[in-house]
């Protein structure tokens, strides 16, 4: 039997609604959010990111600009992201990743206050995530995990593996699913240097894919009836965008898929407009 699709247009629809509501309820408020983004325009697949990150805000009536970096020193770098930092008029501020060769991710990360941070990739809300205390969380692991329980809420006694161990997707995704509490599975995390990574995503009940390599994934990979989660994003020579997982095999096999694209990607987007909300509020109390 073939997978069911879990396609993310109706659940991101709704919380873009949700928050263009908030967006004209802060504009009311006399405060307009507005998002900076430092951006690796060298990257096709981080191009595609921003553009939906753009549209999305345009459509809200969030200001989004966008500062390039590829032909920047990591000095002048660190310097632009001092000022956008320091800049009251700007709310929210993200960091595109990868950045290009021979930038330190960390240390640009670190230089956005946690106030500001829209990705929730600050060590601030990494710690505030890992301690289970309130706050944004990354918008791609937290639509991952939003599609998850829409299909499986009580994940006890299963196993999960994670594919990847990014800051921004991986690690998160992992701490979000040890943050079920009572419901929450066995959480194995794997990466580059995993000797072999069809032994763990064969057992698993569920494979949460962000390694950022196409294909990574295959259907001879995935146990009968798993639920596959891709959050990856990945730009063909022929311009076809194409998930990490080879979506035609695992579907045959898994007992639900996110589409790349219009799974986990439409929902990341309405979440990073919630988290777009909440700091241009904190921006406000402060």
């Amino acid at each position: 039997m073939a997978a069911q699709i879990l396609h993310g247009g109706p659940l991101a629809e709704r919380v873009r609604a949700e928050a263009i509501q908030e967006v004209e309820d802060l504009r009311r408020g006399g405060r307009s959010p507005r998002v900076a983004a430092i951006h690796n325009d060298l990257d096709p697949a981080v191009r595609v990111y921003m553009k939906r990150q753009r549209s999305a805000c345009e459509q809200a009536g969030v200001a989004y600009e966008v500062h390039p970096i590829s032909r920047k020193s990591p000095g002048e770098v660190a310097d632009l992201v001092a000022t956008l930092a320091a800049d009251p008029s700007v709310t929210g501020m993200t960091i595109h990743q990868p950045m290009p060769a021979g930038f330190e991710e960390g240390r640009f990360l670190a230089g956005v206050p946690a106030a500001k941070d829209v990705e929730a990739t600050h060590p601030e809300s990494l710690g505030r995530l890992s301690l289970g205390l309130e706050g944004p969380r990354p918008v791609a692991a937290a639509a991952a995990l939003e599609l998850l329980r829409s299909v499986r809420e009580d994940a006890r006694g299963l196993d999960a593996v994670v594919v990847g161990r990014s800051a921004m997707v991986g690690l998160p995704a992992a701490l979000m699913l040890l943050g079920w509490g009572r419901r929450a599975p066995t959480v194995t995390i794997c990466h580059s240097g995993t000797r072999d990574l069809a032994v763990h995503t064969r057992r698993a009940d569920i494979v949460i894919v962000a390694a950022g390599r196409p294909g990574i994934v295959r259907g001879d990979m995935v146990r009968p009836g798993a639920i596959v989660i891709d959050i990856g994003i990945n730009k063909l020579d022929d311009g076809r965008l194409v998930g990490d997982a080879a979506f035609d095999e695992v579907k045959e096999v898994a007992g639900a898929v996110t589409p790349v694209p219009g799974g986990v990607g439409p929902v990341a987007v309405a979440l990073f407009l919630r988290n777009v909300v909440a700091c241009a509020r904190r921006q406000g109390s402060h």
